[in-house]
């Protein structure tokens, strides 16, 4: 009876697992999954150069002007008033004493020729007082010596006039004397009093025409006028007010205006080229070494004196001025493109058996495209710039 219940047990585990297989068969088969092929990566390029040794500088190079520095302004100094007339314009070449502009001067003008007037007939009644005296003092000394003749003639002859007449003839020439006498010291006064009336007359016409070469401005130098007022005829011009101004042409110095002029200082060395030709020249003046009332006047402006003027060299004329800042001989230098910055601190990627190394480093002189690496590269290694 046992045995017997076994056996139907067991076949009904043999069934149930028949029916649990033909169940399974009512899914789709499942496809085998594949494993992705093996991809080779791409290798990294880099582009490198190499560190080499040479000369490195830091220098600017700029652009600059040849300009005249000895200037003269020309300006009225004792008078203000209209003006007439300005006889120069930019460019022009002066001589010292030519007339640069004048102010009106019309009345001073009409004064002048009125008093030439005055002079001339002052000069005729002193010529005529003079001369008139000259005739009479000349007849009255006649008359004396006549009487004194007279009187010596009857004094040989004491016998044949009488002792009235002598007395007589003595008395004509005491009278003539005091006469004579008399005629001088009036002519005397004249002649002075017409003195000092041509000298009162001859010093007004010289001041007048003091007062009218003070309304004209004449050139003090020779040169080239280099600066004229804007002003037109009939305005109001003040005492000091510059009008003109002649410059030296053969003084020149170059002059560069522009943002870099705070990198030059009085003394500093600077090469110079004119026509491919390389001169010395010096700093001679910055914002900095004016005077306070200038400062704005010469702001962001450098003069530089050459040592040798170039031959033919004239104003207006341009050169090209190279200042050095800092250099460095035999120094160890890469492209600039190579220096990163990591962290605040310079980093130069190194190239090592073709593998990226970084390496922290220590600059020195730096040029427009090149770097001085003090520390952390040596010459020959390959540094990567991209």
């Amino acid at each position: 009876m046992k045995l017997r219940s076994k056996r139907a047990g067991f076949r009904f585990i043999i069934a149930l697992f028949c029916c649990m297989l033909s169940a399974c068969s009512l899914f789709p088969t499942e496809e085998v999954v594949l494993a992705p092929p093996l991809v080779e990566p791409e290798q990294i390029t880099y582009q490198a150069e190499e560190a080499t040794i040479g000369y490195i500088e830091d220098s600017i190079v700029r652009t600059a002007y040849f300009i005249p520095v000895i200037d003269k302004d020309h300006f009225f100094t004792n008078r203000s008033g209209r003006l007439k007339a300005i006889h120069v314009k930019l460019g022009d070449t002066v001589k010292a004493g030519d007339l640069l502009a004048e102010l009106l001067t019309d009345d001073i003008e009409k004064e002048i020729e009125y008093q030439k007037i005055l002079v001339d007939s002052h000069i005729k009644a002193y010529s005529y007082i003079e001369q008139k005296s000259a005739i009479e003092i000349m007849a009255a000394e006649s008359n004396l010596a006549d009487l004194e003749k007279k009187r010596s003639e009857m004094l040989e002859n004491a016998g044949a006039h009488a002792r009235n007449d002598i007395e007589n003839i003595e008395r004509e020439i005491k009278n003539q004397k005091i006469s004579l006498d008399k005629l001088r010291i009036d002519y005397t006064n004249q002649l002075e009093m017409k003195k000092y009336e041509l000298a009162l007359a001859e010093l007004k016409l010289v001041q007048l025409e003091e007062e009218l070469s003070q309304c004209r401005l004449y050139a003090s130098v020779d040169g080239i006028v280099t600066y004229v007022l804007s002003i037109s005829e009939d305005d109001f011009v003040d005492v000091y007010k510059t009008i003109v101004t002649i410059s030296d042409p053969k003084v020149l110095h170059l002059e560069y205006k522009g943002n870099s002029a705070g990198d030059f200082k009085i003394g500093m060395k600077v090469q110079v080229t004119v026509d491919k030709e390389t001169y010395s020249g010096e700093v001679v003046l910055t914002a900095a070494s004016v005077p306070f009332e200038e400062m704005e006047k010469y702001r962001e402006t450098v003069h530089i004196k050459m040592e040798e003027l170039p031959e033919g060299v004239k104003m207006g004329d341009r050169a090209e001025i190279k200042l050095v800042k800092d250099f460095s001989e035999n120094a160890v230098k890469i492209p600039k493109r190579a220096l990163k910055s990591y962290l605040g601190k310079d980093v130069v990627y190194v190239l090592e058996d073709g593998i990226r190394i970084e390496r922290y480093v220590q600059k020195g002189v730096q040029s427009v495209s090149e770097v001085e690496i003090t520390e952390g590269i040596r010459a020959g290694e390959q540094v990567i710039i991209e």
